[in-house]
């Protein structure tokens, strides 16, 4: 939702907006590194010892996951920093935002599709940008039970899948357990935020599901 800036009062001041650094801030860096060796899980680990995979391939994808994941963590710190209270969770919190705060994360995704196809992952990684996309902006499907949690999955497990090429043993069973994981996470995410998640109108799959439920759901997966 877009909420109208007042009028300042008079003699009032404003806080200017933040610009280029509150941007950079905005992307969360440390919430998603581990996840930047995501490409490692679809390339043949013996492969990587010999050579008969080239390093070339696997360096672009996790830059590419970098910039698709930097991408969906600076839209979602955006869209939610009007409901968003914390700072440590969301730099935009509270924040005066300029249009330059916007920049980095335009450039991650507009960067993260060259790089994808520099290792032979452009489907997947245009799979991710378009789940961080419809996940916090647009349709905005973090306000729909069960479809946001696995669109936030969607965001995630393609990255497994950035280097072209054969797929390692197990490959598809590890996805799966990954993707298990993802909504496990999710849900106990959901639910700590449930106050936050109130006020922003989404009615999360933990909301609908009730504290009972998620724990259910939770051993379950």
């Amino acid at each position: 939702m877009l909420h109208p800036i007042s009028a300042p009062r008079l003699g009032e001041r404003r806080a200017p907006a933040g610009g280029l650094r509150l941007g950079l801030r905005a992307l969360r860096l440390r919430q998603w590194l581990h996840f930047v060796a995501l490409p490692l899980a679809g390339v043949p680990a013996f492969g990587l010892v010999t050579g008969a995979c080239p390093i070339g391939p696997v360096l672009w994808a996790c830059l590419a996951a970098a910039l698709c994941l930097a991408w969906a963590y600076g839209i979602n710190a955006h869209a939610d920093r009007a409901t968003d209270r914390s700072p440590r969770k969301n730099p935009l919190a509270g924040a005066a935002v300029g249009p330059a705060a916007w920049l980095p994360t335009a450039l991650c995704g507009m960067l993260a599709l060259p790089a994808a196809a520099l290792c032979g992952g452009l489907v997947a990684a245009a799979l991710s940008l378009a789940a961080g996309a419809v996940y916090s902006v647009g349709p905005r499907l973090k306000r729909v039970p069960v479809v946001g949690a696995l669109v936030n999955a969607a965001i995630f497990a393609p990255l497994m899948a950035l280097v072209g090429g054969p797929r390692p043993p197990g490959f598809w069973g590890i996805s799966l357990v990954f993707a298990a994981l993802l909504l496990q996470n999710q849900l106990l995410h959901e639910r700590a935020d449930a106050d936050e998640g109130r006020r922003a109108g989404a009615r999360t799959t933990a909301r609908l599901l009730g504290r009972a439920g998620v724990a259910r759901a939770g051993r379950g997966l």
